[in-house]
């Protein structure tokens, strides 16, 4: 292992930078092991907004919205069917990207797109979920006792199937004494194949 905590960097000239300092230490052969495996199911929807109630309180409507979905979903559909599901809704153009809370104070913004997920053991499953969570998802008013919104939505019908969601399963770091002990090789004459 090259150690550089203890590395100077010092210029010699405009183009030429010196290091010292730097030591190999002897270190254990390691492979690095990752893998991917077959997760649940997932059916999205998206809708953008600029309804300025809901633009002046996204937090607050983000939570009672997605209240509201998993409680219509647990209300539509059997607990014996429905099993383990999430439903996560992203705010795009406020805080979709990393869905930390923002800052107190922040201006609402001009629009916003929020995108629908629901996670379940099946496909048919999810998109079930996600026609349940339809007429709200695409309806839900902000503010009681007003008329009805209507949020816009690029597609038709709104259920967009994913499919599977893949996700690291594995991700680990293996001491070997041979570099090829977990790895196989196997070498193809290229001038046998196709006849030639």
């Amino acid at each position: 292992m090259l150690d550089v905590s203890a590395a100077e960097y010092r210029q010699r000239d405009d183009r030429i930078v010196e290091v010292v300092g730097s030591r190999w230490e002897p270190w254990p052969y390691t492979l690095k092991l990752e893998g991917a495996g077959g997760g649940k199911y997932q059916t999205i929807m998206l809708i953008g907004i600029q309804d300025p109630d809901v633009l002046n309180d996204v937090g607050g409507f983000h939570d009672r919205l997605l209240d509201a979905l998993n409680k219509r979903t647990q209300r539509s559909i059997p607990p014996e069917i429905l099993g383990d599901f999430n439903i996560s809704l992203r705010m795009y153009g406020w805080n979709g990207v990393t869905g930390e809370q923002v800052p107190a104070g922040t201006a609402a913004p001009r629009e916003i797109a929020v995108m629908f997920v629901a996670t379940a053991s099946t496909q048919e499953l999810a998109n079930q979920i996600a026609r349940a969570c339809n007429p709200y998802f695409f309806h839900f008013p902000n503010v009681e006792r007003k008329e009805l919104p209507s949020y816009g939505f690029p597609f038709s019908p709104a259920e967009i199937p994913r499919g599977q969601v893949y996700e690291f399963k594995l991700n680990h770091v293996v001491e070997v004494d041979d570099p090829m002990a977990l790895v196989r090789t196997e070498w193809i004459d290229l001038s046998l194949v196709g006849g030639r």
